[in-house]
């Protein structure tokens, strides 16, 4: 399992942070319980309506009662869950106004839950350094000011951190440490369990697996319910451990979260030998995370720090000016018979008003100074993928062979600054290789996957190896040490000039055109995934006189406006046409495309070959 999803995790502390039936630790009257339970099952069921509308209800009930820890709890679940199902930037607004009201009131139990908060929004944006470094915070806080106060859920924030970096020994301290929390309450038990179940699971500790596993359901069994999401999750992993396979898949269809999901059955269905599900549930797992963690968010998430700190700073210039402006206001009321007591008092407030507004208006500047360096850091970022961009495209060929016998062109588009498809050609004497492929992902860490397999082609056709050895070379190197799970599908093909005869090898690609007919081939598994894998290799009888039309996916899955995909049958009726040469035909597909597609966003790099034999 590479990480947790992060609606999961979401869930699992907000679990930890109190049981259906004990919103908080607080002895609550019996009409707000069941306010607060309510809240609970609506936050569960994600019944969004009702949830706010509840929640509001709390707040209303609680913020000037001698209920606070309910009262900050109910804002961290509402600007959680903003964050996560509604509106990212208004998550962020509740959060910031969660510490300004515990400013404002000097609660530490609200500064408390301010910073766990942001600990858990900075974990569902993937900045698992930042989370972690809020979750001590809060962790110091606890430590400081709320005695009483369960550090559970802050060890099991750091449960989710340390799993994501796979340091399975922290995950099972940090669980450990949660355990031994007095007072800690059966839900924060069972997910202390839990991550230990992870944590071996993934060392390959089968033994120290079930005997978790045990501990878990006995608790369960104890205090009743099923462990929530995360326990579906737990029971996937234990039917993996007993390598009880169509048990496993049962049960991953029973998780909600669509990441989990498609990433459980696209291990399960490796472990069972079923290349062709598991490429089918690895490029799904790939999509999810890819629109969960676009650039888009990924720049909102890197801002989220110099915004924060910018907004702090400004209120506190703020609230200082205003309470000068009071005290001068004061002044002209008081009485003459206490001027002169009044002009001292004045003088001394003023002098330390005065310091307070030098120091707010030095964390103004720094926070400007910070944004200013932000924007810089930005610019340069973008400014090198810019360079990258131009590095990239002169990795790929832009002159062509245009002989008596072959006419060949090739075109890439990149949806993003820095693409992960690629095409690729070479001439030795009269064996024309090429090929065509498209590395899982997108942007950086596709294209230097890309790149690799760009340099590795060029070297390995010089040893004019058949096209299924290329792609046992390629996939033997790609595939050692892929902790990340990239890979790349690919056509690869080797055409005689002379005789025409081609042989080729397609590597869990889309088919290409002959013709305009698709061509019916061996359904290969990608290249980098498995280390073992065998490829076929098949072949053409004679090209002379016919053309082929090799493309990405990017092509047929392009989307329009209306969600609507350009699909296989359109490209097929296009290329039925006689467009031309091949430079011509390439062309007219990509402007096809680039009309049907008009004003929506480019999801997708578009890359094209197109052979004609003469």
């Amino acid at each position: 399992m590479k990480k947790i999803a992060r609606v999961l995790f979401l869930i699992i502390l907000l679990l930890a942070t109190g049981a259906s039936h004990h919103w908080a630790g607080e002895q609550l009257p019996p009409k707000l319980q069941s306010i607060t339970d309510e809240a609970y099952r609506a936050y569960s069921t994600r019944d969004t309506e009702n949830f706010f509308e509840t929640i509001q209800r709390i707040k209303t009930a609680t913020e000037f009662s001698e209920y606070q820890e309910t009262y900050y709890r109910a804002c961290s679940y509402e600007a959680i869950y903003m964050f996560e199902y509604v509106d990212r930037q208004k998550g962020v607004e509740l959060s910031h106004a969660i510490y300004h009201h515990a400013k404002e009131n000097k609660s530490n139990i609200g500064m408390y839950f301010a910073t766990f908060t942001l600990g858990t929004i900075r974990e569902q944006s993937g900045n698992m350094g930042l989370a972690e470094k809020s979750f001590h915070q809060a962790l110091k806080l606890k430590e400081q000011y709320l005695t009483d106060e369960s550090a559970a859920p802050c060890y099991l924030g750091l449960c989710e951190t340390a799993l994501h970096r796979k340091d399975y020994e922290e995950v099972k301290e940090y669980a450990r440490k949660a355990l031994e929390e007095p007072g800690i309450i059966p839900m924060n038990q069972i997910t202390a369990w839990s991550y230990k179940c992870l944590a071996r699971y993934n060392e390959g500790d089968s033994l120290g697996f079930e005997e978790a596993y045990k501990e878990r359901a006995q608790l369960i069994a104890e205090f009743g319910g099923q462990g929530g999401l995360f326990g579906e999750l737990i029971n996937v992993y234990q039917a993996k451990n007993r390598k009880q396979w169509q048990l496993a898949l049962q049960r991953a269809d029973k998780l909600i979260h669509q990441q989990n999901k498609c990433a459980q059955k696209a291990s399960i269905y490796e472990h069972m030998g079923d290349l062709k599900q598991a490429l089918y549930w690895q490029k799904q797992t790939r999509a999810v995370i890819d629109s969960i963690q676009s650039s888009e968010a990924r720049a909102q998430t890197n801002e989220f720090d110099a915004e924060l700190t910018l907004t702090y700073a400004e209120n506190d210039a703020k609230e200082m000016k205003l309470a000068k402006n009071h005290v001068m206001l004061t002044a002209g009321a008081v009485i003459a018979a206490l001027v002169i007591a009044f002009l001292a008092f004045y003088g001394y407030r003023s002098n330390k008003h005065t310091k307070h507004m030098k120091a707010a208006n030095s964390k103004l500047q720094a926070a400007y100074d910070q944004l200013e360096e932000t924007t810089k850091a930005k610019e340069r970022i973008e400014s090198e993928l810019r360079i990258a961009r131009e590095i990239q495209k002169r990795m790929l060929p832009h002159v062509f062979p245009r002989r008596r016998d072959v006419d060949l062109y090739a075109m890439m588009t990149p949806a993003k600054e820095v693409g992960g498809d690629l095409y690729g050609y070479a001439l030795i004497d009269d064996l024309l290789y090429f090929c065509v492929g498209d590395v899982s992902g997108k942007g950086v860490p596709a294209a230097l996957f890309m790149a690799e397999v760009t340099r590795m082609f060029r070297t390995l056709v010089d040893g004019r190896l058949q096209p299924e050895a290329i792609a046992s070379r390629l996939n033997h190197a790609l595939a050692e040490d892929n902790d990340q799970g990239m890979f790349v599908t690919m056509f690869i093909g080797l055409i005689n000039l002379k005789s025409g005869h081609m042989e080729y090898c397609n590597a869990g690609h889309n088919p290409p055109l002959l013709d305009g007919e698709y061509m019916k081939m061996e359904a290969n598994a990608p290249i980098g995934l498995w280390p073992e894998v065998n490829f076929a290799g098949e072949e053409v009888a004679d090209m002379h006189g016919r053309t082929l039309f090799v493309y990405t996916d990017g092509i047929n899955e392009a989307e329009n406006i209306h969600k609507e995909q350009f699909g296989e049958d359109r490209l097929r009726e296009l290329l039925q046409k006689d467009w031309g040469d091949a430079r011509q035909t390439s062309e007219s597909i990509h402007r096809a495309v680039e009309e049907f597609v008009g004003d929506a966003e480019p999801s997708d790099d578009l890359t094209k070959m197109c052979i004609k034999m003469r």
